[in-house]
């Protein structure tokens, strides 16, 4: 089987903030290690370093037969290792495995075909049908869920309240929302502005495509889907918010690197976007307490809203032992210790059941992600596909652009070109 990594497209570009991680590979090299033994790689921060390794503890309890050998790292080290351990046929035999580099792994040959055993042996019958499809590759499973995510908006109501604006409500436009976000920049005495820059946000752009009527990306996922002009679109809108404090300039923008420095954390914004999940992550570093709304949208419908996976357990196309590494991942998603051990340090978790189970306060940062799921699960449009190769070169580029034009180094115009054309060769 053919591997071919490209370790620039799989590793240059991850999340900020995360290049001096250390990878702590705890027993050895992992998959391949024979009969009897599996090995489990993760990255994430300690929390979910913690929640793994009893979950090893609880699985030994189950199954004798089987040890474990644990890889685990922070997001960026994590994807360097792994790709260096790929293409010498040695990676682990389960890995944890991200949307953003779900497509390069699957399409290079890295990821086993687990087909055969969705179902009979991995359960993913609880899922709703968005969340289980995001692993399905062209007819073929390489992935099973770990999360469902969706973008939010987190927006502060006791700074929004101290500056004499109301809090908006689910069914705000992109047009309402940018009066408002200017409205309580001009209320905020030249230290408060009305939202996060999101011109960078890939991630968020895709739902503003799919509310202008198209997929981010071609059906095959060899082109960008979207209009160029929806793209220069984007950047006028963030660009017009700058101008008029509804949003930071680009210097404070820039300082962003970890969820203590977002401007929303350090009050100096009153809204920020994400992945629902991470209020579970920036409550904690903010005394006052966030609510979750859906973003805004063009008409107020959430059709460019969606539910999907982000993450999800993969088996290695050189696990010795493929029945057993299913065994261990039904085991990861469906357990009842293993729901209650991981909580939602993962994610929301993939299924109602385990929700239910974990009878979380709705109070609760991850009471209100697990909420915000629920509630708009039934709202949002059809999940799109997954990304595709090369996505994360397009993420990268997507962020620059926009930092170029902040910074007065680019138009919208001619970054929404420059990549429109430097698409065509990531994507082709």
């Amino acid at each position: 089987m053919n591997i071919d990594l490209n370790r620039r497209q799989l590793i240059g570009i991850t999340l900020a903030g995360l290049a001096t991680a250390t990878l702590a590979a705890c027993a050895g090299p992992g998959g391949g290690a024979g009969a009897g033994r599996l090995g489990l790689a993760w990255y994430g921060g300690d929390a979910v370093h913690e929640a793994m390794k009893k979950l090893i503890t609880e699985y030994a309890k189950k199954d004798s037969s089987i040890s474990i050998s644990e890889q685990y790292a922070a997001f960026a080290d994590y994807w360097d290792k792994l790709a260096t351990q790929t293409a010498g046929r040695t990676a682990p035999d389960v890995v944890r495995m991200s949307m953003s580099y779900f497509s390069d792994y699957a399409n290079r040959g890295a990821l086993l075909d687990i087909s055969k055993y969705i179902d009979s042996d991995i359960n993913i019958s609880d899922m709703p049908r968005d969340v289980a499809e995001s692993g399905n590759l062209d007819g073929k499973y390489f992935g099973v869920s770990q999360s469902s995510i969706a973008n939010a908006a987190f927006v502060d109501p006791e700074l929004i309240g101290s500056l004499g604006g109301s809090v908006p409500t689910d069914d705000w436009t992109w047009e309402s929302f940018a009066d408002w976000a200017k409205a309580i920049g001009a209320s905020g005495a030249g230290k408060v502005y009305g939202s996060m820059d999101q011109g960078g946000n890939f991630q968020l752009f895709e739902s503003f495509a799919r509310d202008h009527g198209t997929e981010l990306f071609t059906a095959n996922g060899s082109a960008l889907a979207v209009d160029v002009d929806v793209i220069e679109d984007w950047w006028s809108y963030w660009a017009d918010m700058r101008t008029d404090r509804g949003a930071p300039p680009a210097s404070i923008s820039a300082e962003t690197t970890g969820f203590d420095t977002w401007p929303l954390a350090k009050g100096i914004t009153a809204v920020g976007f994400g992945w629902v999940q991470q209020i579970a992550f920036l409550q904690p570093v903010m005394t006052r307490q966030l609510e979750v709304l859906m973003p805004p949208t063009v008409s107020g419908e959430a059709k460019g809203l969606f539910v999907k996976c982000l993450d999800f357990w993969s088996i290695s196309s050189n696990a010795k032992d493929p029945a057993a590494a299913a065994d261990l991942i039904d085991f990861l998603i469906n357990d009842d210790v293993a729901i209650q051990t991981l909580g939602v340090v993962l994610g929301v978790p993939p299924t109602q059941r385990a929700i239910d189970l974990l009878a979380l306060d709705p109070t609760s940062p991850a009471g209100k992600a697990a909420g915000y799921i629920e509630r708009v699960r039934d709202l949002a449009g059809p999940a799109p596909a997954a990304w595709p190769t090369g996505y994360n070169e397009l993420l990268s580029l997507f962020a620059r652009q926009a930092q170029d034009i902040s910074f007065d180094k680019s138009t919208p115009a001619k970054a929404a070109q420059d990549f429109q054309e430097q698409s065509v060769q990531i994507l082709s």
